[in-house]
């Protein structure tokens, strides 16, 4: 197997920002057909991400700045590039005010929702980085998304959804779209690193739902199309799988799906970009999105980076 490292580099990360740009116009909104939301990209003149590429650009910053995860200097560009127009989140925005105010930069999330922490897909949402850097390395990998997450989410569901979504894009990088992918060898892969029940069990329903032709509805019931990390990460993983032979396909299928679209089409273009590479991302998505040039050099220096390292 020989597969363009650099382009499946890329796309993880152009493909946050397509899944984001397109799906911001869903969220809060209920299912349609998928063919919506492939005409909505016909129509826009440009794909302007939320906060969830706006973090991951943070995190592969200091990703390449690091040469490796540092939770303060991670802490301290979250409250560098905090933009309030891009959507954040009320947790979020608790966070990062109290990063900026304190350099015990461990200790403001731990405070959230009555010291449980959050188990919000905000950690999760940002974590495409860690995936691509670690992607040959899974217990690494699944060590530093936990650190991710911590910075913003505690809770161990939170924090489960970062590693579960971390080690999809991983997995999905030494995987060659030519050869197609074995849906429930990656789904087994996964559950082998996996230590929370309710996600265990949504990833033996994917198993279960994955190979057949299944109503959206039953989709949103059984997997979630909500903010919480358990009620989104196994959607977007679920959407790439059931349409893994193509990008547009993929990312498309989990906006329709609704609720927080901005976010499941996030993660599901993370995944999916990171299969099928910047060569198999659209050309029209991949021209309208915000500040593409920026995040392609990002995905570059990240890639040197981990061959520096």
């Amino acid at each position: 197997m020989s597969v363009d490292i650099e382009s499946k580099f890329v796309g993880g990360l152009i493909g946050t920002g397509i899944g984001d740009g397109l799906g911001r116009n869903r969220e809060g909104y209920s299912m349609v057909d998928s063919g919506k939301i492939v005409e909505i990209g016909k129509k826009s003149n440009k794909l302007i991400y939320t906060d969830d590429t706006q973090q991951m650009i943070g995190l592969t910053e200091s990703l390449i700045h690091s040469k490796g995860f540092d939770g303060k200097d991670f802490a301290n560009r979250l409250v560098q590039n905090f933009d309030i127009s891009r959507g954040y989140g009320s947790g979020a925005i608790q966070v990062i005010r109290s990063l900026k105010d304190t350099s015990e930069w461990k200790e403001p999330a731990k405070r959230l929702f009555g010291g449980e922490g959050s188990y919000g897909n905000g950690s999760s949402m940002r974590i495409a980085p860690i995936g691509l850097f670690k992607y040959d390395d899974l217990e690494s990998l699944s060590e530093l998304a936990i650190s991710s997450s911590k910075v913003t989410h505690t809770h161990r569901l939170g924090v489960e959804g970062a590693k579960l979504q971390a080690l999809s894009v991983g997995l999905a990088v030494g995987k060659d779209p030519k050869e197609g992918i074995d849906k429930q060898n990656f789904i087994k892969r996964l559950s082998e690193f996996i230590d929370e029940n309710i996600y265990l069990e949504k990833l033996e329903l994917i198993r279960s739902l994955v190979e057949k032709n299944i109503d959206k509805r039953k989709v949103i019931k059984d997997l979630g199309n909500g903010v919480e990390a358990y009620n989104s990460v196994p959607t977007a993983l679920y959407s790439f799988l059931s349409n893994s032979g193509n990008f547009r396909d993929s990312v498309a299928y989990g906006i329709s799906l609704g609720g927080d679209a901005d976010t499941i089409g996030a993660m599901t273009g993370a995944i999916s970009g990171a299969y099928h590479g910047k060569k198999g991302i659209p050309k029209d998505w991949k021209s309208k999105l915000e500040n593409k040039d920026k995040i392609i050099s990002l995905a570059k220096k990240l890639m040197k980076t981990k061959k520096e390292i």
